[in-house]
């Protein structure tokens, strides 16, 4: 009996530095590859990257839907004008004993972007094994500089044209205020 008290113990802990022991770590089964190999490389110093990808129904538009969807993300890095709205409502109503609460959030945003992006070209493609393509649209930084000279300098031409036109109402209302009109003798 005194040798059961001191076997089974014995046992017990045998089995739980085995329990406990390290094991060889089992590596994850290699599986399908779902996104390019220079999905997380960055463009060189002189030009632009969009990355877009997309899984529709025919190949044919999973690619042109890529494609634009990289353009996009070019022209949102260049002009991308937010507007935002964020609403906090919140209502406490009732006695002290029975109060009831509602408390709402509404988080609304619109992004919106308008340039050309004349230059822009893909220079990778891929496919993945789930049927999703990606593309990688290139555009250079000496296009990107002249795209957004252009609407700052239309921006500028059309900032000129209203204050000559507003000087040209201001010039209208002046004279229609000194001019009298002229009485002929008949």
């Amino acid at each position: 009996m005194k040798k059961a008290c001191f076997v089974i113990p014995a046992l017990l802990i045998a089995v739980l530095l085995i329990a406990c022991g390290s094991s060889p770590s089992a590596t994850p089964a290699a599986g399908p590859v779902t996104t390019p190999e220079w999905l997380n490389d960055f463009p060189p110093e002189d030009v632009i990257w969009g990355i877009g990808s997309a899984r529709q129904t025919s190949a044919s538009m999973s690619m042109t839907t890529a494609e634009a969807r990289a353009r996009v993300s070019i022209a949102r890095q260049l002009d991308n004008k937010v507007q935002a709205m964020f609403t906090d409502y919140n209502l406490d109503a009732g006695n002290v004993g029975s109060q009831a609460n509602a408390s709402m959030q509404e988080d609304v945003s619109r992004q919106i972007t308008n340039i050309n992006l004349s230059g822009a070209r893909p220079i990778k493609r891929w496919q993945g094994s789930d049927g999703t393509w990606w593309y990688l649209v290139e555009y250079s930084k000496s296009n990107a500089k002249t795209a957004v000279a252009s609407i700052l300098g239309n921006e500028e031409a059309a900032f000129a044209q209203f204050k000559a036109q507003q000087a040209l109402d201001i010039l209208d209302q002046q004279l229609a205020k000194s001019e009298k009109p002229v009485v002929v003798n008949q």
